[in-house]
């Protein structure tokens, strides 16, 4: 007997090769939107700054990042396994379910917001919007992919193993990995280069979205966690250009 629809989903979108269908198409749009408008244009977030870190230039060492999320994905689905299922409607409701999370997100960036009582001007997540919207865009894909990979995909199982050998509950461990990695996703925006003038609001809110996203990529998985984070970008650039 199969499964029912929504349990179906459930399961399909935490399962490696489904989230890779989903994610491929953003991270061709990205790149080769990238690699038309030339180098630097439009890269945001932890891509860039491994970028910058590691001195990732160059056509071939272009195809590391986006091949280091694909190679990390096909691994996972080869150790941990799980469906090969290819599914047009369970690629499009994650995208609807990324927008609707996306949106709660927007409000609960509100809710930091009147609880700082607006003391401090920076704006939440993402910055000020680019003279080219288009180039902006694509800012916010790379970050919600990039950013994702590095905090979530690889931050949230390291830092739980971790807490797993230094014998830790699995639920401390699983706080732990949470609450850390959320914290480094903050500090990130704010250390190196390239980086932003730390501010108290900016740096809580960051805190506090990183656990938002850790939430969905533990419970919804990786893909979600990647098209709530690009849409939530989004969202916050669209309101920047139109109020």
């Amino acid at each position: 007997m199969s499964d029912p629809p929504s349990e179906s989903y459930l399961r399909l979108t935490r399962d490696p090769i489904p989230c890779l269908v989903f994610l491929v198409p953003l991270i061709l749009l990205y790149e080769a939107g990238v690699s038309t408008w030339g180098w630097g244009l439009g890269r945001a977030g932890a891509d860039l700054w491994l970028r910058h870190r590691f001195g990732i230039e160059g056509t071939f060492a272009d195809l590391i990042l986006p091949g280091a999320v694909v190679g990390a994905l096909l691994a996972l689905q080869v150790v941990r396994g799980g469906s090969r299922r290819i599914s047009i409607a369970v690629t499009a409701t994650m995208a609807v379910e990324s927008l609707a999370w996306a949106i709660v997100l927007v409000g609960v960036s509100k809710l930091v917001d009147l609880g700082f009582d607006r003391i401090d001007s920076v704006g939440p997540l993402v910055v000020a919007p680019a003279s080219r919207p288009a180039a902006a865009l694509l800012g916010f894909l790379g970050a919600g992919i990039y950013e994702e990979a590095v905090f979530r995909l690889a931050m949230i199982p390291l830092i739980f193993g971790l807490g797993r050998l230094l014998q830790l509950p699995e639920i401390g461990a699983n706080v732990l990995a949470v609450t850390a990695s959320s914290l480094l996703f903050s500090l990130a925006h704010h250390i190196g280069a390239p980086s932003e003038v730390f501010s108290w609001y900016a740096f809580v809110f960051r805190w506090a979205a990183g656990i938002f996203f850790a939430w969905v990529f533990v419970v919804r998985g990786f893909g979600v966690a990647v098209g709530t984070h690009a849409l939530y970008d989004v969202l916050v650039g669209y309101l920047e250009w139109t109020l």
